[in-house]
């Protein structure tokens, strides 16, 4: 067999539809799969959970040390928005309780900043909260259809009602 010739024309890439798709790959610079060097981490194992997985493929951007490891703690003990919000949080202590006296401009200026931050952090959680509270009230008027069978969860939200 003779090595295959490219198409010259238009004419002949309409002939050879996967001619056509091979050009128009090469002229965006893609790559067909295992076709060149693969920089992220890929896993396609459907094996594992498949918690945060979006489709077949996970791709893992991270530069973690241990990224088993760093998959773990997001799993078992916090995502990466809650620890960031305890770190907000605790800082936000420490800020509100320490005097700013002998810090320079820049450094005030920085701690604004986080003070700004949590507060634009707890502002979006607010209204979050506030955007499900049809969905609440829709659960609830649901949970009271059969107040036999979700007596437990109606008293929690009596319970978590009166707490205030």
């Amino acid at each position: 067999m003779g090595e295959r010739q490219e198409p010259r024309g238009w004419g002949e890439m309409l002939r050879d539809p996967g001619a056509l798709w091979q050009a128009w790959w090469r002229a965006l610079g893609l790559r067909a799969p295992l076709s060149g060097d693969v920089t992220q981490e890929i896993d396609a194992s459907l094996i594992r959970g498949i918690g945060d997985q979006l489709g077949f493929i996970n791709i893992n951007t991270s530069r973690a040390g241990d990224a088993e490891l760093e998959q773990r703690i997001v799993t078992d003990v916090a995502s990466y928005g809650r620890q960031l919000g305890r770190v907000l949080d605790a800082l936000d202590v420490l800020i509100r309780n320490d005097e700013r006296g002998e810090l320079g401009d820049e450094d005030q200026r920085a701690l604004r900043a986080l003070e700004t931050l949590h507060a634009e952090v707890t502002a979006l959680k607010q209204r979050s909260a506030a955007d499900r509270l049809d969905q609440l009230i829709d659960d609830i008027h649901a949970l009271r259809q059969d107040p036999q069978a979700n007596e437990a969860a109606l008293r929690r939200i009596r319970e978590a009602l009166e707490d205030d």
